[in-house]
C-alpha cells in the first residue's frame, strides 16, 4: 500500500461529508460480505444485476477493457471489483478510508481469486502514485454524501489519466425510494444530498468532466430502501418481503413490456463522463437527454 501525503485540505474536505467516518465504521460492523455478482444467473432476483451488466457492456463498448486500469472510490467490501476483473478484464484497485471496509474488499477479491490492490486512504489525500493513473474511475453511492458534489467529483477526476472515463452511480433520493427512506429511517436519508439527474450532470461539468450520458437506471427497485436499523425484526422482515415482492413484479412486467426508467420510480442515476485530453484535442460531445 502506498503512503498518503499530508494535506491541509483533508480535514476541510472531510467536513463536507454528511455521513462521516464513524457512520461508515458502524455500517460495516453490522454488514456481512455481499454475495458475488453473476450477471448470467437466471431468475427475477438477479434481474437488476443482469441489467447492471448490460449497462456496463454498453458503457465500455467503445474501447477494449482487458488490461486497462480501474479504481473504485468508496470500495469498502466491494463485490464490483472482482466483477469488473472477471467479466471485463480490468486490472482493479479500490480506495476507502474504512479499515474494516478495506479488509472486507480484500476478502471479496480473495474469495473469487482475483488480484487487486485496496488502498486505505482518504479520497482527498490519496497516495500520490494513484493520481492520473487510471483509465476508469467508478463510484457507487459516494458523491451524494458530500455537500459539494463538484469538489468531490473533481477529486475523483484526479485519479483519471487524460481521456479516462468516470462512472458515477448514486441513489435517486428525489424519487419514491428517497421519500420512503425519509419515512422509514430519517437518519440514513439525512446522510445524503438529494440530487436529480440534471444536478449530477451539472456537477460533473463543473468538475471539468464533460458528460457523455446521465440517465435513470431500472424502472423500480424498493430493495435499496434501508431499514436494517429497525429494532423490531418482525416489522423489518415484513417491509423487506413487501419491497421484494413489489420490485419483482415490476421487473417481471419490464421483462415483457419494457418500462422506461424515470425520475419518479427509478432507484439510481448513472452518469458517464470523460476527462479531457490535453488542451487543443477534440472532446466528446455532451449528450442532453429529455426527462
Amino acid at each position: 500500500m502506498g503512503s498518503s501525503p499530508s494535506s491541509p485540505a483533508k480535514s476541510e474536505q472531510a467536513a463536507f461529508d454528511r455521513a462521516g467516518e464513524e457512520f461508515w465504521d458502524r455500517w460495516w460492523e453490522r454488514s456481512g460480505l455481499p454475495p458475488t455478482i453473476d450477471p448470467y444467473r437466471g431468475g427475477l432476483k438477479n434481474y437488476p444485476f443482469r441489467k447492471f451488466h448490460q449497462y456496463f457492456e454498453n458503457a465500455f463498448r467503445v474501447s477494449p477493457t482487458r488490461g486497462k486500469k480501474l479504481i473504485e472510490i468508496g470500495a469498502a467490501q466491494s463485490v464490483v471489483l472482482p466483477y469488473f476483473a472477471k467479466y471485463f478484464g480490468f486490472d482493479v484497485c479500490g480506495l476507502d478510508r474504512s479499515k474494516l471496509g478495506c479488509e472486507r474488499a480484500r476478502a471479496a477479491l480473495e474469495r473469487e481469486n482475483v488480484k487487486g490492490r485496496i488502498y486505505c486512504a482518504d479520497l482527498f489525500s490519496p497516495p500520490t502514485e494513484l493520481l492520473g493513473s487510471f483509465d476508469v474511475v467508478c463510484s457507487f453511492g459516494v458523491v451524494e454524501h458530500f455537500e459539494n458534489t463538484a469538489e468531490c467529483l473533481k477529486a475523483m477526476g484526479g485519479f483519471l489519466s487524460p481521456g479516462g472515463t468516470m462512472i458515477t452511480v448514486i441513489p435517486n433520493m428525489l424519487g419514491i425510494n428517497g421519500k420512503l427512506q425519509k419515512i422509514m429511517d430519517r437518519s440514513i436519508y439525512d446522510a445524503h444530498v438529494p440530487l436529480g439527474r440534471e444536478r449530477l450532470a451539472s456537477a460533473h461539468r463543473d468538475a471539468g468532466l464533460p458528460v457523455e450520458s446521465c440517465d435513470y437506471f431500472l424502472p423500480l427497485s424498493l430493495e435499496s430502501v434501508n431499514v436494517t436499523r429497525w429494532p423490531n425484526r418482525l416489522a423489518y422482515f415484513i417491509v423487506i418481503r413487501t419491497h421484494g415482492v413489489i420490485s419483482r413484479f415490476v421487473w417481471l412486467v419490464d421483462k415483457y413490456l419494457p418500462i422506461r426508467p424515470n425520475r419518479w420510480s427509478s432507484p439510481d442515476i448513472n452518469c458517464v463522463a470523460r476527462k479531457p485530453h490535453a488542451e487543443g484535442f477534440p472532446q466528446p460531445e455532451e449528450v442532453e437527454r429529455p426527462s
